[in-house]
């Protein structure tokens, strides 16, 4: 088989280092490219990354990387072959939430230090450090553009039913961000999509769980060459 075109988008403040495992451990079976387009909305986001995608590709996104990769397939659902999905909040951005690019933009390294007590489960020592590192290299006006792309997000829960393209959705359990109940309804709001829940695990699975992931993914993959031998493109 050939491999699969997979491009990956990282979550907010994070960089290629969060799929590095993953990618290690899916071996030659993709073709992966990590993508970042920090703009302050997701629109412009989404113009940038289908400029730069091949031509028929996987997708996927974490988190703030997740709503945009669902931005992505909207719009140019022709293009996206499967979509992989983590720790995403398709509904609105709630009015009560704190203003994150705010304290990016005044306090970065509180802020980053914040964040990295919170994206990953708490025993994740290891994790909490990459994400640290990745911040600091990512920057805080990379990340307060992202946070207001996030925080001023159109809601995506009316337009699943557009999503007719194989969905695999993964959890971690003890997300304190976005709580799986959320992956759960995503996932049954998806006309085709396989919802997976993994044990001790927090917001950011490919970077505490990154052979656990790529089994899955591949998996997942693999079920759907076997039902769509034409999936690659």
């Amino acid at each position: 088989m050939p491999a699969t075109q997979l491009v990956l988008i990282p979550a907010l403040l994070c960089d290629a280092a969060m799929y590095e495992d993953v990618i290690r451990h899916l071996d030659d079976t993709v073709e992966a490219k990590v993508m970042m387009s920090p703009k302050p909305s997701l629109a412009e986001s989404v113009t940038d990354i289908l400029s730069r995608a091949p031509a028929k590709f996987a997708l996927a996104g974490t988190s703030y990387g997740g709503n945009l990769a669902i931005e992505v397939a909207l719009a140019a659902p022709d293009r996206v072959t499967a979509l992989w999905l983590m720790g995403c909040n398709p509904a609105g951005p709630n009015p009560g939430s704190p203003d994150l690019a705010a304290a990016l933009t005044a306090t970065p390294d509180t802020t980053i230090d914040m964040l990295a007590g919170l994206v990953v489960h708490n025993e994740a020592i290891e994790a909490a450090a990459a994400f640290r590192q990745m911040a600091h290299r990512v920057g805080a006006a990379a990340g307060a553009a992202q946070a207001t792309a996030l925080a001023t997000r159109t809601e995506a829960t009316s337009r699943l039913d557009h999503l007719t393209m194989p969905v695999l959705v993964l959890w971690g359990e003890a997300d304190p961000l976005v709580s799986p109940t959320i992956g759960r309804d995503l996932a049954r709001a998806l006309p085709h999509a396989h919802f997976h829940v993994l044990a001790n695990c927090g917001h950011l699975p490919t970077l505490e769980k990154p052979e656990e992931c790529a089994l899955l993914f591949a998996e997942f993959l693999g079920d759907e060459d076997a039902h769509h031998p034409h999936a690659h493109g």
